[in-house]
């Protein structure tokens, strides 16, 4: 399903000016324009490159790109120099990746090289992840005429067996990703709980995973009171997802992964304006990145067991619709207060995450769609992380660091905790002030977890985007998954 124009991905041996492809393109360091490829390139084009670069001043900074044809004195069509800056990380590489594969769209181009001799396998992975997440593409919707995209073949110029694998390796991660993509950028109507669950299931088969799905009346078997008041009044069913990697040799326990899984967020009762609803097909974003992870976890081969918890279903309005002011019997046997039927992901979450830590993780990450405060703090580009053990919050945004995904620690403000008492029930699913949302909902969350290691991840923020963004075309950005993945997969 996933949408990609990228019709192969090889390595080249040899010198870049003998890829004979439509567009070669070249990363080059800031200042360093007396770097062998320039010295050769401009060789070739009896100084006109060298003209060029003067004339429109192309010195390397970060994210610059400059196009040249190449006359016929070089193998390539056309030449693209994109500024690494002047310290260049895997992010710049990344960039490299994507800015190949827009500029070929841009010079009509059907075949594309990146010149990687003498990079690091970091590097070479790097490139082949921002070149698959910069040629997706979410076109199910479109008509046929949108889906005829010429489908690029990418070479990178190396050397090597060891790159053979790094390219794999970038590749798979951006699959995630862009598996995670397809999944929320599917309209609500089709994207239902049932969706999400038969998804599962055929990617557990594929890649040799457990996967178990439970309806409603499995769901009220588990005792998840939270989760079924908020499905109350969908008139489509409920699942609650459980998958399961295992590694090849046994391992001492296991980590778990909880997605909120609200495959339409109406805001219930207390009802959203239409403008708010407009992407609340994405509310989803927690369990789907979830599944992302889990599609290429198999690949990875992690050597601790993987479990990943989702609770689906729809919050809508109607007269079986929970009230505000309805109690709601948990999981875990507490009960809360619903004050506020928009704050209905901390509903779901809390019987997930209380289930999973019944069975004793090593540690239990959670992940959604949570609150517009985190948006009015954070912005559109890094997303929130709080947890209880800060190891495992420093391990999550170190791999946050390596795959350029970027999260910010808020504290858990205790004495905050004293606005989730309620005068009938155990909890209130709301703050009383209205201020600190962001920590608020992690207090509420915190109320569920019985193990020593969480780390709770609010992407309200970073979710979605209407605008183009660095590896990201207009709509899901998949944000998370590369960092969960590499977690799991390095970092365990």
């Amino acid at each position: 399903m996933t949408r990609t124009n990228l019709a192969e991905f090889d390595l080249k041996p040899g010198p870049p000016e003998s890829a004979k492809v439509d567009l070669l393109a070249i990363g080059v360091n800031q200042g360093a324009l007396d770097c062998d490829a320039i010295k050769k390139l401009d060789q070739a084009l009896k100084g006109e490159a060298g003209r060029e670069i003067a004339l429109r001043g192309f010195d390397g900074r970060a994210g610059a790109e400059m196009v040249l044809p190449a006359y016929g004195a070089i193998a390539a069509r056309n030449v693209l120099l994109f500024g690494l800056g002047s310290d260049p990380q895997t992010q710049a590489l990344r960039l490299l990746g994507e800015a190949a594969v827009h500029n070929a769209h841009l010079v009509r181009a059907r075949s594309v090289a990146i010149d990687a001799r003498g990079l690091d396998v970091r590097y070479i992975s790097a490139i082949a992840e921002g070149a698959e997440l910069g040629a997706y593409r979410f076109k199910e919707y479109k008509g046929s005429a949108s889906t005829t995209e010429t489908l690029l073949r990418m070479s990178l110029v190396s050397h090597g067996g060891a790159a053979q694998r790094a390219v794999e390796d970038g590749r798979r991660m951006a699959a995630a990703t862009n598996f995670a993509r397809d999944l929320i950028n599917t309209p609500a109507d089709d994207a239902t709980p049932q969706f999400l669950a038969e998804r599962a299931c055929a990617m557990a088969e594929e890649n040799g995973l457990e996967c178990e799905v439970s309806d409603r009346a499995g769901i009220e078997r588990l005792k998840m009171g939270a989760l079924l008041g908020v499905a109350k009044a969908s008139p489509r069913e409920p699942r609650f997802i459980e998958l399961r990697y295992r590694p090849q040799q046994s391992s001492s326990g296991h980590v778990a992964l909880v997605g909120k899984g609200i495959t339409f967020d109406s805001g219930g009762l207390s009802l959203k304006g239409p403008a708010a609803m407009e992407e609340q097909k994405r509310d989803m974003t927690g369990a789907a990145l979830m599944l992302g992870v889990m599609s290429q976890i198999a690949y990875f081969r992690p050597p601790i067991e993987v479990r990943a918890y989702l609770p689906c279903t729809e919050n809508m309005i109607g007269s079986n619709a929970i009230k505000p002011g309805d109690v709601l019997r948990t999981r875990s046997g507490q009960t809360v207060e619903v004050l506020n039927t928009d704050a209905e992901g901390r509903l779901v979450l809390s019987d997930a995450i209380a289930y999973a830590c019944e069975s004793s993780p090593r540690c239990v990450i959670d992940a959604g769609t949570l609150t517009a405060a985190v948006r009015a703090a954070l912005g559109t580009r890094v997303a929130a992380i709080l947890g209880n053990d800060p190891a495992l919050v420093r391990r999550i945004r170190d791999a946050g660091t390596a795959a350029g995904e970027s999260f910010w620690e808020l504290p858990l403000v205790t004495d905050y905790a004293e606005e989730l008492k309620s005068n009938v029930a155990d909890l209130r699913n709301v703050g009383t002030s209205g201020n600190a949302g962001t920590i608020i909902c992690a207090l509420f969350l915190h109320e569920f977890v019985k193990c020593p290691s969480w780390a709770h991840l609010d992407l309200s923020g970073v979710a979605f985007t209407n605008k183009a963004i660095p590896l990201s075309p207009p709509g899901a950005v998949g944000f998370g998954v590369r960092t969960l993945l590499r977690y799991v997969s390095e970092t365990v």
